[in-house]
């Protein structure tokens, strides 16, 4: 537990300056490097299993290197194309440029694909369809997590929405441990985590749907920001919680079938990025979707 505190404390340390300096190259540079040690932790996860029982290649650099390279430049894509947007004067700026971003991740995306089939066929059954499925499925999750977060922080109301998929999976993955720890009776989903329960479940939606409404409060009364639309991001708030129990479930599910405790040990006692963003990966794809379909969440 002393091991936990320390890392959460010196993690904060880190977080905080980066939130501080969001607006600048930190936080494209903060996220590209958390995105390749998410897919460097994905690689080794995918690669134990095949090393156990096949002759599969999983740590030849061919298999990795491409996914790397997407990884670290999809955040520096996104700033750059959205801060040469945000000069413009035309109405909607923003938008199209994040659609220029998503339209070209989409076609390096189908790119690499195309290159792990090559790759799948003249390996002669040396590399397995599994694996490359398994971990082009999650580099796709990871690279669009974290460029959703950099299209978050650059888009109307940025400064106030990109901190919504930490603070929701956070909030949620606290309250849902500490209300199924005093009020957990039923189990959840036990095959893929056995401590999760209905009730701490129930927890997390409730209580990340207040948190956001305060949230929307806080920026209203202390700051006189924004005037936040409370309905919309009582719904996000329970939307987010739900889906980051999912992602959480996800990293479990994947953990499980490779048979390994934790992605890496960057955060000693909370395990890798994997272990320690799994929920925000899952949840920073969504508040932007949400924010696009609830335009006027912040007036």
């Amino acid at each position: 537990m002393i091991v936990r505190i320390i890392t959460a404390v010196i993690a904060l340390c880190v977080f905080v300056p980066i939130c501080i300096f969001s607006d600048t190259i930190v936080f494209p540079i903060a996220a590209a490097l958390m995105a390749c040690i998410a897919v460097w932790e994905m690689c080794n996860c995918v690669g134990k299993k095949d090393l156990q029982n096949s002759e599969n290649r999983m740590g030849s650099p061919w298999l990795y290197i491409p996914n790397y390279i997407i990884a670290a430049g999809a955040p520096f894509l996104a700033f750059f194309k959205l801060k040469e947007a945000a000069s413009l004067s035309y109405a909607d700026s923003l938008k199209t440029a994040a659609a220029e971003v998503i339209n070209i991740l989409s076609g390096f995306m189908f790119v690499l694909l195309l290159y792990y089939f090559v790759l799948a066929v003249f390996s002669k059954g040396k590399i397995s369809i599994e694996s490359l499925a398994v971990f082009y499925m999650m580099t796709i999750y990871i690279v669009v997590a974290f460029t959703c977060l950099i299209l978050l922080r650059n888009c109307a109301y940025g400064t106030y929405l990109y901190l919504l998929p930490f603070v929701g999976a956070w909030i949620s993955d606290t309250f849902a441990y500490f209300t199924g720890r005093f009020f957990g009776r039923h189990k959840l989903i036990p095959e893929v985590s056995p401590k999760k329960t209905i009730e701490g479940s129930i927890g997390g939606i409730v209580f990340t749907a207040i948190s956001l409404v305060v949230y929307g409060w806080i920026l209203k009364k202390f700051f006189n920001a924004v005037d936040p639309d409370y309905i919309v991001l009582a719904v996000m708030g329970a939307v987010v919680s739900v889906i980051s129990q999912v992602g959480d479930l996800i990293a479990s599910v994947i953990k499980r079938h490779y048979g390994i405790k934790d992605y890496g040990h960057l955060f000693p006692g909370h395990g890798g990025v994997m272990d320690r963003f799994d929920s925000v990966l899952a949840t920073a794809p969504v508040v932007y979707i949400l924010s696009l379909v609830f335009s006027n969440m912040f007036i």
